[in-house]
């Protein structure tokens, strides 16, 4: 874990001057003004973009109807690799070479605030052969993970696992995750073996349900491989070592949600029909067990497009987000059962799975746009997603619906953050106390005051904002979270309109006592060693504790204490405050 700088400056809001002297009033004028010039066009020349952060900086904090909620952002942290893999001549830039090589974390956290975190590894890095030629291209090497002489990230056959058992200060990999020459034949194998880290992997989703078992799924091309943990991550539930889930094959990305003791969904995605769920037709299918592994049962098609699922941990809820449909228009609805998603499929089959419930439009076909559903005990549930009737490279609409009565009744409305850019892959975390946080990765195309688009040369940020009791119409105080740049737009991506360079979404939670939020996310460093117009891309873990103003500490590697970002009205009224 890096050191920690000392705390940030912090810039809060202040009242105004009460001495209305004449002279005293002109001074203060000229020497604001003088004050403001000088620390706009200081800050303009060194961060760009920090000046737009506040994404509403026309407007007070006043002027919001929803309770803003801020965080003071600790240093952030990126995810490690182990030692004994590390090799300084496998492609990494220097100083990277510690850090494990993946793209579209999830994160998930138990209620002692113990955080687990998985990732695609780069499937690529291995040199100009690999193992996966026939199915990936290339030239058929056998490259084998952490092995001498060959230039792969990989220190294990499976996805990336991590855990932190002390809130995200620092992180280490799971047990039986540990360093292996790899074995393609026992990946295959799988639980026979009784090796973690020797079961071939793609991607993978966490939950934990309400006894804080951790079930973490990994696909692989003819089965999914399934694990249990206890005690924060740091034991397996024998015998579910690379256990089969006997579902399907072929799963784009997996999403699990968990609840009670051991009741387990899970949402797959394949373009083609399993054999278990015949007759059936659609892109996403749900599967259903009560103890916590297979056989995993109730297999049957969710017809839509882009889907995600969250669950009450106590209660009987269960909520799936989806597009209508892979179109270019439509809407978003919302799939809910009362009853833990018992029954033999999808309404009006049974009737337990109530009708689709649509509670907002959708007026592009972004990439990836993935509604993302999260709900708490209390009868909360909030969508997010991403829109963008414009094209993929005009101005990108965010949109969000609440409801607070378990999906019954739904306010929708606009959350969009810039008037022109990018926000893309919203990610939503909810508290018991009702406070939303949002996050995504955004592109403002106004940043360094700038009138042109999606153009060579402009930075993708982290943002995030929170609201208590969000009510229709209530905007959130998005800020710049990581003041790192996450990739800088490429004249390949302006020519091309590419849009995907930090992939398809990441994820965020909240704390169980609501104090602080955590977010693991993707970024790119470096060109890629072997594929052209591609990055190395690093999954970094970051905390914000709970304050009441925003601010960042970003330590320096000569450990000075940079300045965070603020508000134009934050530095306008510091600066009045100099010479009261």
């Amino acid at each position: 874990m890096a050191n920690k700088a000392p705390d940030a400056l912090l810039i809060a809001e202040s009242p105004l001057p009460s001495d209305t002297s004449g002279t005293r009033d002109l001074n203060l004028a000229v020497g604001a003004t003088i004050a403001v010039a000088i620390i706009t066009l200081l800050l303009a020349a060194i961060w760009g973009p920090s000046l737009s952060n506040g994404l509403n900086s026309n407007e007070t904090q006043e002027s919001f109807e929803g309770e803003q909620i801020y965080f003071t952002w600790n240093e952030p942290e990126y995810m490690p690799r182990h030692e004994e893999c590390i090799d300084p001549d496998n492609g990494q830039d220097a100083g990277y070479e510690g850090y494990g090589i993946g793209y579209e974390p999830s994160l998930s956290i138990d209620s002692q605030g113990n955080l687990f975190v998985t990732a695609h590894k780069d499937l690529r890095w291995g040199g100009e052969g690999n193992p996966f030629a026939p199915i990936i291209g290339g030239n058929l090497d056998t490259w084998y993970a952490c092995e001498d002489g060959e230039m792969t990230s990989w220190d294990y056959w499976a996805s990336w696992f991590w855990i932190s058992n002390d809130g995200g200060e620092t992180w280490g990999h799971g047990e039986n995750f540990n360093p292996t020459p790899g074995n393609l034949g026992n990946s295959v194998i799988g639980s026979g073996t009784g090796a973690g880290s020797e079961c071939l992997g793609d991607e993978g989703d966490i939950a934990v349900d309400a006894n804080d078992v951790v079930y973490y799924l990994d696909t692989t091309l003819e089965d999914n491989w399934w694990h249990m943990f206890e005690e924060g991550g740091n034991s397996y539930v024998s015998p579910s070592v690379c256990e089969r889930m006997q579902t399907m094959a072929a799963d784009d990305r997996p999403w699990v949600a968990a609840q009670g003791d051991g009741i387990i969904h899970y949402l797959g995605n394949s373009g083609a029909s399993p054999p278990e769920c015949s007759g059936d037709v659609g892109r996403y299918w749900y599967y259903h067990s009560e103890t916590g592994r297979a056989p995993f049962s109730q297999c049957y098609a969710m017809p839509g497009g882009w889907s995600t699922i969250s669950a009450q941990n106590n209660g009987p809820y269960v909520f799936v987000a989806q597009e209508d449909a892979d179109s270019s228009t439509g809407v978003v609805h919302v799939r809910i059962s009362d009853a833990y998603g018992r029954g033999t499929g999808p309404s009006p089959s049974d009737g337990t799975w109530q009708t689709p419930v649509e509670v907002g439009p959708r007026e592009g076909n972004c990439p990836e746009g993935y509604p993302v559903v999260n709900n708490n005990e209390g009868g909360m549930v909030v969508v997010a997603w991403a829109d963008c009737p414009n094209g993929n490279t005009g101005a990108w609409a965010m949109r969000v619906a609440v409801s607070y009565d378990n999906g019954t009744n739904w306010s929708s409305w606009n959350a969009t953050a810039f008037d022109r850019g990018i926000n893309m892959y919203p990610f939503v975390s909810i508290t018991e106390d009702q406070v939303v946080s949002l996050a995504f990765y955004g592109l403002d195309y106004d940043q360094n005051n700038s009138q042109d688009g999606y153009v060579a040369g402009k930075d993708w940020y982290l943002y995030a904002g929170a609201l208590k009791a969000p009510m229709e119409g209530d905007e959130w105080d998005f800020r710049i979270v990581d003041p790192t740049p996450l990739h800088t737009v490429t004249a390949y991506e302006e020519s091309s309109g590419d849009t995907h360079a930090l992939h398809d979404f990441f994820e965020t939670v909240m704390s169980p006592d609501g104090s602080w939020m955590g977010i693991a996310y993707q970024e790119n460093v470096g060109l890629h060693p072997f594929e052209e117009n591609e990055e190395q891309r690093y999954i970094k873990f970051i905390r914000g504790d709970m304050a009441t103003s925003h601010s960042i500490v970003n330590n320096s590697e000569d450990n000075s204490v940079e300045m965070p970002y603020f508000a134009i009205e934050e530095l306008i009224l510091a600066s009045r405050n100099l010479y009261e």
